[in-house]
């Protein structure tokens, strides 16, 4: 059976439960491995799935860009449109009130004529073309002068109309105009508002791709993560089952300044020289092989930093002699002689509050452990085979 630990950035690990009956207990079972490989698949076909997930997503977003990049153009061209129809407009307004003012300068012009024409008597007189007209100083006309006078009189008056009518025309046109050009600014103004708000949209439309698109590379990276995780699981496992059945003790991990037996592999199980191991620079009389030891100093390094002091050890190498010793002193407790991982360098027992369940310091470890290559096995947990809260052991 595999037990899942949940660490920051939803990796997940997972740490064997080993047979402790005839053999070695850091030899994984066949339904471990086929759990793993089965694992290591399911996790490739996720990340091929979300690789998908985000090349569909990119596509979406370029489109999603291409047709925001389309809207902003219409919604440019339609404030440009926007913009020509306000000037027209305003251009016929002024035309139009230029024609107003015409107009009204003929109206008032054919009126001062007219009262002028028409009253006689000193307003006549007061005219200088009327004066021309009826002779000077006011002097009687004969009946052609005056017939002249009169159908001179007659002309001008219809000048002065026709100069009257071409200003109404005149102020109709612009008045059309104006009606034009105000109607088509209305127009153009819908057009823009339309355009403002298609480019509103696009502009949402881009922004939720991006979210999508951001959501399915987080999500690739997250299962890739885990991919890569499982893997290194994967291959842990594999050679933890070839050196179960070779009998060999290898070291596979990363090492510090101490490096150990350049080969340990040729030591049976509780007879490793203490020169082939090496000490935890954390706990002082411990000894570990040396991958695990780098490791446990790593992981003692940052329970430090939370808890303020380093992982009390209270048993880590031991020796065939010690074990057979407490074989015969705690058969439930101990393992079979030349079985324990303790007898390999890589098991530790822990104290410090790390020995009982449900403590901060025994669940701060669980949860971050396995960080480190270390992890608290199945049958040592409340529900395992044998609890054990204070075991923990080194799987790479």
């Amino acid at each position: 059976m595999l037990l899942s630990v949940a660490v920051a950035g939803a990796i997940t690990f997972s740490t064997p439960a080993y047979a402790q009956t005839g053999k070695i207990e850091r030899e994984p079972s066949q339904a471990e491995l086929d759990a793993q490989d089965q694992k290591v698949a399911e996790l490739r076909a996720q990340a091929e799935a979300r690789t998908g997930d985000v090349k569909d997503a990119r596509q979406a977003t370029q489109a999603a860009a291409t047709l925001a990049g389309q809207a902003l153009e219409s919604y440019s061209e339609a404030l440009r449109g926007l913009q020509a129809a306000q000037d027209e407009e305003d251009r016929n307004d002024r035309e139009l009130e230029q024609a107003n003012a015409a107009a009204q300068e003929a109206r008032i012009s054919i009126g001062q004529w007219a009262r002028q024409a028409y009253q006689g008597g000193s307003g006549l007189n007061a005219s200088p073309t009327l004066n021309t007209l009826l002779g000077t100083n006011g002097a009687a006309l004969d009946g052609a002068g005056l017939s002249a006078a009169m159908h001179t009189l007659q002309r001008i008056g219809e000048d002065r109309s026709a100069d009257l009518d071409a200003g109404y025309r005149a102020e109709a046109r612009a008045e059309r105009a104006a009606a034009n050009a105000a109607q088509a600014t209305e127009k153009a103004s819908e057009a823009a508002s339309a355009a403002d708000a298609a480019k509103t949209a696009a502009d949402a439309a881009v922004a939720q791709q991006r979210r999508l698109l951001d959501d399915a590379e987080a999500e690739l990276d997250t299962t890739s993560s885990q991919v890569r995780s499982a893997e290194k699981r994967q291959k842990r496992l594999r050679t933890l089952k070839a050196a179960a059945r070779s009998g060999a003790n290898v070291v596979s991990g990363q090492v510090g300044s101490c490096t150990g037996a350049s080969d340990i592999s040729t030591y049976p199980n509780g007879q490793i020289p203490l020169s082939a191991l090496c000490p935890l620079a954390s706990a002082p009389g411990h000894y570990l092989r040396a991958d695990a030891a780098y490791a446990f100093d790593q992981l003692s390094s940052a329970y430090a930093d939370q808890f303020g002091v380093p992982i009390c050890v209270t048993d880590s190498y031991r020796d065939y002699a010690t074990q057979v010793r407490l074989y015969a002193t705690k058969p439930n407790l101990a393992a079979k002689p030349g079985t324990s991982n303790h007898g390999w360098g890589t098991a530790t027992d822990l104290c410090g509050g790390i020995q009982n369940f449900g403590t901060p310091e025994h669940e701060w470890l669980f949860v971050n452990a396995p960080v480190f290559g270390w992890f608290h096995p199945a049958w040592a947990q409340p529900d395992g085979s044998r609890p054990e809260p204070w075991h923990w052991e080194f799987g790479g």
